[in-house]
Parts: structure tokens; sequence; C-alpha cells
């Protein structure tokens, strides 16, 4: 009995053995086809006990993978088989494959000389550049453009405003470029974040990115960081989606504009004689009112809850702030439709309807925001944000002009009633002696 025992184990240790020796051959012969696999998705940077692999695509959900003593570790975390495959998709296999390797074997994948076909241009890599050029502290530039040479290391931050950056050296710290393309050279090195906002990123084959991507280009979308968050977010923030979501915006408030004027064409037409008469002071009453509305509202609430006969009256600040919010929405109404008529008499419609003119009016106290939203397609930086401030600009004054002539008009309205009541009340008639 022992002796069967002791042959099953000699089985079992040799075959132990020769699987691991099969193992290590399968590794050494597939080395090359490794490395081909691997520089057509990742740039490899040897360690020193291991590999790094640094994703190529751009705006790549995985910043960093790294390969020490056979530990795998993804952005710093080290993940479990199924949350490897989980993250990487089909590139978990290639990372296992690495995982493998000895330090000797992966130190000559990172060199490119793991018998890689010496014809294929991807296995060669540059030659180590000595960064003779040093510069401590930031380097930002403002309407032109910047280039770092390979012979350049800058230890900071780089900031590009109105202009683009051609970058062959190294940067330690973060790389961003306002306005402007970027190109990474073979030879860069960036050591933190990459942010392109208002151009395009070209990346050649061996540039290093150690932290994360951030774009927001032409025909890239709005901001992306990362797979993830670009495909959530991307569609919606586009400027396919900015310009919808104006338009709507504008439409609903047309339609709302019109079911007023509907049921209240003479506040309306009070409201819009008062804009055409006061706008400076139908600003600065809207602007005021505006200012006060939060203090009032939270000394109101104070008061009221300090007072247990004001309790039950907390119950009605919410349609108070209701009520103030109709009162703007009215008021602007009324600017849109004071705006409305001039055009339509401008473009001789003197018989134009009071919902047409509503609608014009809205569609012009939006025209700049319009504007902007259709600049964004082109991709003009200092185009479309400038045309974005100014249209926010106009529609709050819009609002604020609207708000206070509807203050106005409505104290103007109750101080004539009283007026009225006042008159209307006979005087008593003198006593006889």
């Amino acid at each position: 009995m022992n002796n069967h025992r002791i042959i099953r184990v000699a089985v079992a240790v040799v075959l132990l053995v020769t699987l691991q020796s099969t193992g290590h051959g399968q590794a050494t012969d597939t080395s090359a086809d490794l490395y081909t696999r691997l520089r057509e998705r990742y740039d490899i940077v040897a360690l020193q006990q291991g590999v790094a692999l640094v994703p190529r695509e751009t705006g790549s959900a995985v910043r960093m993978i790294q390969i020490v003593n056979g530990v795998v570790t993804v952005d710093g975390e080290t993940p479990t088989g199924a949350q490897l495959r989980e993250r990487l998709g089909r590139d978990a296999d290639l990372v296992v494959q690495v995982s493998y390797l000895s330090q000797q074997q992966q130190r000559e994948l990172a060199g490119g000389a793991a018998g890689a076909p010496a014809s294929a241009p991807q296995a060669q890599t540059a030659p180590a550049i000595e960064r003779t050029q040093v510069t401590r502290g930031d380097r930002v530039r403002f309407g032109e453009s910047l280039t770092i040479g390979a012979t350049e290391r800058v230890e900071g931050d780089v900031a590009v405003f109105g202009g683009s950056a051609d970058v062959d050296g190294e940067i330690t710290e973060d790389l961003a470029v306002f306005g402007g393309s970027l190109r990474l050279g073979p030879q860069a090195v960036v050591r933190g974040d990459v942010s392109v906002m208002g151009g395009s990123l070209d990346r050649a084959p061996g540039a290093q990115i150690l932290g994360s991507i951030n774009e927001m280009g032409r025909g890239r979308g709005m901001f992306r960081r990362g797979r993830g968050v670009s495909n959530m977010f991307g569609p919606f923030w586009s400027s396919r989606g900015s310009l919808t979501t104006t338009v709507l915006r504008l439409g609903l408030l047309g339609l709302l504009g019109m079911i007023v004027v509907a049921f209240g064409r003479n506040p309306i037409e009070r409201i819009a004689a008062r804009t055409a008469a006061t706008p400076l002071r139908s600003g600065l009453a809207g602007v005021l009112a505006q200012i006060l509305f939060l203090p009032v509202v939270i000394l109101t609430v104070v008061v009221l809850a300090v007072s247990i006969v004001g309790i039950p009256l907390l119950l009605l600040v919410p349609f108070a702030v209701l009520a103030v919010m109709l009162v703007m929405l009215v008021g602007f109404i009324g600017l849109a439709y004071q705006i409305g008529r001039r055009l339509t008499t401008r473009l001789g419609w003197n018989e134009g309807s009071a919902y047409l003119a509503v609608a014009i009016g809205v569609v012009a106290i939006g025209a700049v925001t319009l504007l902007a939203r259709l600049a964004a397609f082109g991709g003009g930086f200092f185009v479309w944000v400038p045309l974005t401030a100014l249209g926010y600009v106009v529609e709050y004054v819009a609002w604020a002009v609207g708000f206070g002539a509807a203050i106005l008009a409505w104290y103007e309205t109750q101080t004539r009633f009283g007026s009225r009541r006042q008159t209307a009340t006979p005087p008593p008639a003198p006593s006889e002696a």
C-alpha cells in the first residue's frame, strides 16, 4: 500500500514539473506574438520589478496596469480574477500571460527584444533620450502656441490658452490645452492628467500618459473622463443636446406665454406698457426684488416659527414662493409681448395677433443663446463661449425687467384703486347750526 502511495506521489511531482516547464516554454515561444498583441493596445513601460501597461486608446477607463512580482494591479487596486476580466474584457488574458513571465522576460518584453519581428515597426522602440533642458515651475501661454522639445523636462504644470501645444519632452505634472490642439510625440511623457478643450488630441505611438485623459473637443461631445462617463453623459451634454434643450425651453416659454395671454390679456398689456415706459426702473426693481426675496422668506419663516399662532401659516410659504415665480413668469411674458409687438410693427404686421407677438418676443430674447448653440457645432471655442455668456446675460436682464415691471404695474394698480375708492366716498355734509 505504501509503495502505491509513493508511486502516485512521484507521478504527480513529475507531471507538475512537466507542466511548469511546458508553460515557461510556451511563454517564451509566444513572446513575440504577445508583444505584438500588447503593442496594438498598450504602451509597455519597464519597472524595477515588472512592467506597466498604459492604454493607448484615448479616453480609456483604465489609467495603468502594473504587473510586479506576478501581482496585477489596475489603477492601484488588486482585482480578483473575475474583477480583472470584468474591467479589461478580452485583454485580461494578455495581462495574465504577462504575469506568468519572469522578470527578465518582462524586461525584454518592455524593450521590444522578446523575439519580435525586426520588420514590424511597432517592435522598434526609440532610444532613451536624456532630458538635458530642465525647467522648474509651471509654464503658461496665452494666445500663442508652445513647443516642448524631446530633450526638455518641465517640472510643473503646463497650460496653453488660445493656442496649440507640441510636446516631445517630459512633463512631471498636468498638461492642459484650451482652445487649441495637442500633439504628443513618440518620446513625450506626461506624468499627470491631460486635458484638451476646444481642440483635438494627436497622440503618437509610444507617447506615455500616466494620468487620466479629459477631452472636450471638436466632434467629441462634452467633457468626458473615461469611457463610462462619456457613454453616460456624452450624448446628452453634446452640442446637439444643448441646442435641443434650448429649443424646448424657449418653446415651453412661448406656449406658457400664449396661455397667459389667453386668460390675462389686460395684465400683460399693462406690464408691457410699463416695460416700454420705464425699462431701467423696472430692471432695478426686479434685481432688488430678487436680492431681497431669499432674506424675506427666511425672516418670514423664522417669525412664523417662533410664534404659536404663525406655525400653521408656514404651510402657506411654498404657495407664496410659487406665487412669486408666477409673477416672474407673467412679467417675462409681458416683456416678450412688448418686444414681439414692436417687431411685428416693424415688419408691417399691424394686424398680428397677441399670440404671435409673444412667440416672436420669446424667440428674440433667446436668439443669442440659440446662436451660441449653433456656433458650438463649429467648435469655435472663442465664439460660442462668449455668445453663451452674452445669451445668459440677455435672458437674465429680460427676466429682471419683466419681474420689476410686474411689481410696479401691480403697485400702480393698487394705488389707483385706493385713490378711486377714497374719491367715491362723499364728504360729510356740514352741520347746520
